[in-house]
């Protein structure tokens, strides 16, 4: 299979999730010339994949970013992310068994010692505009880089006591991993219903809580993202010193936000809810393998 994956226009952890844990699960299966492609990780089920190539859905979702695929004998689906995507595809219900990174608890095996008593990790777009490295600096929280390498990124959720959360597979992780978090509702709507797609899947009762900008570039931008798009990516290329200007002022904004964020309560699937889903997802794999003729399965729990 053709291992396939969003790729942004820099590594982003979710994302990178594919490349790194797939291999650790199963192997024999990647092979690239038996015309089928493994869909993920990821808001990934659309209508641009080759209509001669056998789709493999494995924990995907449509996140509402391209038209949905008109379905048929080219896809084989054996889950997806979320009752949401279940209901746009108008496929079995019962497929909707959650984000195929909960499998990440078959790859993990030790859990650092705690570090960080609150830690922050952006969505990957908004680490281009905004001043959050700076912001966490002003309030005391630890800063979550969503670029950095899988492994370095799952070390820090595992190492914090608290991850808020703009990023969803920070959310997914953390709660695959049995680390509280608190989910932020993202600062471009379009990235809202892939968040309730997964939460439904585990019978989480999503409340995404808002912040404020970091920056003067970042407001600009997000404000005339949707009612002028052409201005929004014109300051985006052009006006990158705006987001020095009130550099502090902004900051102690998003740091004061953040603060008062991270005192709310946080949010955790129930243990059982998140058993079921990884068990399921493991007899899943025993389905693939089964399905494909070839491989094996790397992992028992």
């Amino acid at each position: 299979m053709e291992l396939f994956f969003y790729k942004c226009l820099k590594p982003n952890f979710g994302d990178e999730l594919n490349t790194w844990m797939w291999p650790r699960l199963m192997e024999g299966v990647w092979e690239q010339d038996d015309n089928s492609i493994f869909v993920g990780i990821g808001s990934i089920i659309n209508n641009r994949y080759d209509p001669a190539k056998t789709k493999i859905v494995f924990g995907a979702g449509y996140g509402g970013y391209a038209p949905l695929p008109t379905l048929d004998e080219s896809w084989k689906f054996f889950f997806v992310r979320g009752k949401l995507t279940a209901e746009r595809l108008s496929i079995d219900p019962n497929l909707a068994v959650g984000d195929s990174a909960i499998l990440l608890r078959s790859c993990v095996k030790s859990v650092p010692a705690k570090q960080f008593k609150v830690s922050f990790m952006p969505h990957w777009e908004t680490t281009y505009n905004g001043n959050w490295e700076f912001a966490c600096k002003l309030a005391g929280i630890h800063y979550i880089d969503p670029s950095l390498p899988v492994e370095d990124v799952m070390h820090q959720l595992q190492a914090s006591e608290l991850v808020v959360t703009e990023a969803m597979h920070g959310a997914i992780v953390a709660d695959a991993l049995r680390v509280p978090w608190i989910a932020i509702k993202p600062f471009v709507d379009l990235h809202s219903m892939k968040w309730y797609d997964w939460a439904s899947a585990l019978d989480i009762n999503l409340s995404p809580v808002p912040l404020v900008t970091s920056s003067l570039l970042e407001s600009l931008v997000l404000r005339y993202h949707e009612k002028n798009p052409t201005l929004a990516g014109r300051l985006n290329r052009r006006a990158r010193f705006l987001k020095g200007v009130g550099e502090r002022y902004f900051a102690e904004r998003a740091a004061e936000r953040l603060t008062a964020v991270s005192q709310l309560p946080a949010n955790l699937s129930s243990d059982q809810a998140m058993l079921n889903a990884h068990e399921t997802m493991l007899d899943k794999m025993h389905a693939l393998i089964s399905f494909l003729g070839k491989g094996r399965v790397l992992v028992t729990s």
